[in-house]
């Protein structure tokens, strides 16, 4: 590995400008070499320019590296700056311009001289899901997969936006969550358990639903799904009752039923069996149009 000093003939103890110089001629290195480099805001703009029939840019990524990086986030995971013997930028461009956007530096490994023609083969391989994260972290494949889906819904609630939102947060974050409660991993362990056959709604919701209804009372939250998805010891007043009919009915006439309006019925057939309340039929359950989504009761 190099260090710009020595790349471009500089004194050891070459001044900031000296280098900072030297960084934004880095690309113009014909030759195979892997240099770490304090990329700032200027020198991101500069590079930026050498961005030549790359990908579109993404500004939801733009958008989520600027923040990882303001919020003290932003993770170094060994990937490298890679320009072509050309000077084109190959890999990095969001990075790039998340750095130009947020105003702050940050310590990257930049590869130079690499065959232009190999741009095709960078960054093809499969990111890692939240699903992945959560399996190297020795979670089980299936309640990972439940969790991924379930644990923006959780942060979605959190933050105080609604559940169905469509926020995406990086995997760290959903780690932090999955990691930093010990509700949710109780709910997704008693979720996984539940009966396979004829699911009324997803698992992914089930587990949301039983870590939000578990914070008023966890006996509640266990019997409520046992009877949604067994149906178990139910009376034809239960909102419950009612409330399994329809999902199961939807489910077997292949309706679909927006996620919000299934988690908007849960919640009020939790309240209307806290509050001990008999319903007739499904219809009380289901949002009207102009319907806000229900606060949970105790």
């Amino acid at each position: 590995m190099s260090t710009l000093a020595e790349l471009f003939g500089l004194d050891s103890n070459a001044s900031t400008d000296d280098l900072q110089q030297a960084a934004v001629m880095l690309p113009d290195i014909r030759d195979y070499h892997a240099v770490p480099v304090s990329v700032t805001p200027e020198i991101a703009g500069h590079w930026l320019r050498r961005n030549d029939s790359n990908r579109p840019i993404r500004k939801k990524a733009i958008a989520q590296y600027v923040n990882d990086l303001k919020s003290g986030n932003w993770q170094q995971n060994g990937e490298t700056v890679k320009f072509g013997r050309t000077g084109r930028l190959l890999d990095g461009q969001h990075r790039i311009a998340a750095i130009a956007a947020s105003g702050i530096a940050q310590s990257m490994l930049v590869v130079t001289g690499v065959a232009d023609e190999a741009f095709d083969t960078i960054d093809t391989g499969r990111r890692r899901t939240s699903a992945d994260v959560l399996i190297i972290e020795g979670t089980g494949t299936f309640e990972a997969r439940i969790a991924a889906a379930a644990l923006p819904m959780i942060m979605n609630y959190r933050c105080g936006l609604l559940p169905h939102s469509s926020t995406r947060y990086p995997n760290h974050e959903l780690l932090s969550c999955w990691m930093g409660d010990a509700q949710v991993r109780t709910s997704s362990q008693f979720v996984a358990k539940l009966p396979h056959r004829m699911v009324p709604i997803s698992r992914a919701k089930a587990l949301f639903l039983h870590w939000a209804f578990s914070w008023r009372s966890p006996s509640a939250a266990d019997s409520f799904m046992d009877g949604l998805f067994g149906g178990d010891r139910l009376e034809k007043t239960d909102s419950i009752y009612h409330l399994r009919e329809r999902l199961l009915l939807d489910r077997l006439d292949r309706r679909a039923s927006h996620d919000g309006a299934q988690l908007h019925a849960c919640i009020k057939a939790w309240n209307a069996a806290r509050a001990g309340k008999k319903i007739s039929s499904w219809r009380p359950l289901f949002p009207a149009s102009n319907e806000s989504f229900p606060e949970i009761s105790p």
